[in-house]
């Protein structure tokens, strides 16, 4: 309990975390009492973790919900309470709203593609960032020229 005391006194957790790290110091049963005795207390909530990660990197950070997902997986939160929170956070900010701030900070340091390599790399940059195929090309129709679209979109 004092380990785990500690390192939430530092940053949230998410339960399957702090198992992780906690089972390196004590037996698994130990461990899980120490864990429902938290959730008790309500210091860990897997579901308050998952939308406070998925609220900062969209709002603040600009991930796409693909990125959000797969993060939250690895951290050990369940599917079902990652989905509820991208969605929380979607109702209070959209993707295409989110994904079209990130392209106007962008395009104030470097300008916008003007030809087909240029929008390959931006793509390839936005996917990265976990923004899904579709919500980046309608993005992205709006802002570049259509003469550069077309020769993108038939691979000239």
């Amino acid at each position: 309990m004092q380990k785990a005391g500690a390192l939430l006194a530092r940053r949230q957790y998410s339960r399957g975390e702090l198992r992780d790290k906690l089972l390196k110091l004590g037996e698994e049963e130990e461990v899980e009492t120490a864990l429902n005795r938290l959730e008790g207390l309500g210091l860990l909530n897997d579901a308050e973790y998952a939308y406070n990660f998925a609220s900062r990197r969209i709002k603040e950070m600009a991930w796409g919900e693909v990125k959000v997902r797969h993060s939250l997986i690895r951290r050990h939160v369940a599917p079902h309470l990652a989905e509820s929170a991208i969605d929380r956070v979607h109702h209070e900010i959209s993707e295409d709203v989110v994904l079209s701030r990130y392209l106007d900070k962008l395009s104030e340091k470097n300008s916008l593609p003007r030809d087909r390599k240029t929008v390959q790399k931006l793509v390839s940059h936005l996917r990265s960032r976990g923004f899904q195929q579709d919500r980046i090309w309608n993005a992205l129709q709006e802002r570049i020229p259509a003469a550069v679209w077309r020769s993108y979109d038939t691979g000239e």
